[in-house]
């Protein structure tokens, strides 16, 4: 009765918890303390080498769980003496009020615990890890380039020259040429000399017979 009075005053703060470890036959949590506020990686240190030490396990819970639901951080076969037990990555749960039990089980089967409430916050500790970005300077420039002045493009002038149309000069009458009149001319020629030898031909041969 005596050992589980000095362990609760232990818990609530009152006595050392590093006397209980070396004086009374309980395991306890040495850090972190009750009610401390962790972030990141949380070493956590204890005592579990008590008389007919068996096996020993180190479980976190949610404080406002009332299931009795308990997660498991690490198991021990070999008693730890005012040691670190474990280390405890506290970015891996959500932000809020947790209790860490160390048990101790023993070699007739009961065990005994350990307890100690503390609260995870690790949203502040993103904030601070997060990088901000400074602008770069801003250059200002020597001198202020002025637009160019736009150059007006004056078409010249094109010179159209008139078509020239010649026109053909008439060739001189061909003295060799046959016209189409001559033609004509010349068969009544031959007709009417054809006709007059018809005729004389005609008369010599009727004074022969006659």
């Amino acid at each position: 009765m005596r050992s589980v009075v000095f362990a609760a005053l232990v818990i609530l703060g009152f006595i050392p918890s590093v006397v209980m470890a070396q004086g009374t036959n309980l395991p306890v949590i040495t850090a972190p303390g009750a009610g401390q506020v962790l972030q990141g990686q949380i070493s956590i240190t204890g005592n579990t080498d008590i008389p007919n030490f068996a096996s020993a396990e180190l479980d976190f819970a949610y404080a406002s769980d009332s299931t009795g639901s308990w997660f498991l951080i690490q198991t021990y076969a070999q008693p730890v003496a005012n040691s670190a037990l474990a280390a405890w990555d506290t970015t891996s749960i959500s932000d809020g009020d947790y209790i860490l039990r160390l048990r101790v089980t023993l070699q007739d089967g009961t065990f005994q615990d350990a307890t100690v409430k503390v609260t995870v916050q690790n949203e502040s500790l993103l904030s601070t890890l997060t990088p901000t970005f400074t602008p770069l300077p801003t250059f200002t420039p020597l001198f202020t380039p002025q637009p160019a002045t736009p150059t007006t493009m004056v078409a010249s002038p094109t010179l159209t020259v008139p078509p020239v149309f010649s026109t053909p000069t008439a060739l001189p009458p061909n003295p060799v040429e046959v016209q189409t009149n001559d033609i004509y001319t010349g068969i009544e020629h031959g007709a009417l000399i054809i006709v007059v030898l018809f005729i004389f031909f005609g008369i010599l041969i009727r004074l022969r017979r006659s």
